[in-house]
């Protein structure tokens, strides 16, 4: 995929007692982020532009246009599972792809959703939909990861379950300044140097991804410790990421 979609090759430090139940210590790791490929948003796009077709707002309102769950278009949320189970299956080819090639069986797997709608139940006996936008689940007990940038860390964790933040966390550091300002703002050289540092290679990506359009992503896990519990550290060795 496109922008901040990556595969990247690293190690992770386990800690004791942690949610994928393997002894402590360092492992090699594969961590890849990438979406359903065009279908989410394709469905997304649809359902938006008959959105603005039933409820006819003015032209300075139409982005506020909704579909009742009670109607014949409340389908978009079958075609969103639809997606999400389509995305969930490209990164395990992705994986087995590279297991495969590598002669390697992997002892752990770790696969959650960001950007998605879906109807779960957020308190006992209350059911919603949920739209976790640059949020991932972490329900409690759940596994998850939650990546920082190409040179620095990522970390393992398990959910809590608060219920106040909808069993959420959020799905990466995020980006501190746009694209576009970091094309403005940095060079190819400066991030070649700051790979050089961080022992990190790089194929593809561009100067977009740099690590200082991101956030500190130990300052991020640290706001959000009362949502997830810190099981590992990832620290990303090879990084493949599409170059645009």
């Amino acid at each position: 995929g496109g922008g901040n979609h990556f595969v990247e090759f690293g190690e992770i430090a386990l800690q004791a007692d942690n949610v994928l139940n393997l002894p402590e210590g360092s492992y090699v790791a594969l961590l890849s982020h990438s979406g359903s490929r065009g279908l989410g948003a394709a469905i997304a796009k649809h359902y938006s532009l008959l959105a603005r077709e039933v409820c006819k707002l003015p032209r300075e309102a139409q982005h506020f246009a909704w579909l009742s769950l009670d109607s014949e278009e409340a389908g978009v949320l079958d075609e969103y599972d639809l997606a999400g189970d389509y995305a969930r299956a490209c990164h395990e080819r992705i994986h087995l792809n590279l297991s495969k090639a590598l002669g390697l069986k992997p002892v752990a797997n770790v696969n959650n959703h960001h950007n998605f709608a879906w109807k779960e139940e957020i308190a006992p006996g209350r059911m919603a939909i949920v739209h976790r936008k640059g949020a991932t689940p972490a329900q409690k007990g759940q596994a998850g990861l939650i990546p920082g940038s190409m040179a620095t860390a990522g970390y393992l964790v398990c959910g809590k379950g608060v219920e106040e933040s909808l069993c959420s966390a959020s799905h990466g550091a995020g980006r501190a300044m746009s694209r576009q300002k970091a094309k403005e703002s940095f060079t190819q050289s400066a991030l070649k140097k700051m790979l050089s540092q961080a022992d990190v290679t790089l194929i593809g990506g561009s100067i977009e991804e740099i690590p200082l359009a991101y956030k500190d992503i130990d300052r991020v896990m640290y706001t959000q410790e009362t949502l997830v519990e810190v099981q590992g550290r990832f620290m990303p060795r090879i990084v493949r990421m599409n170059k645009e």
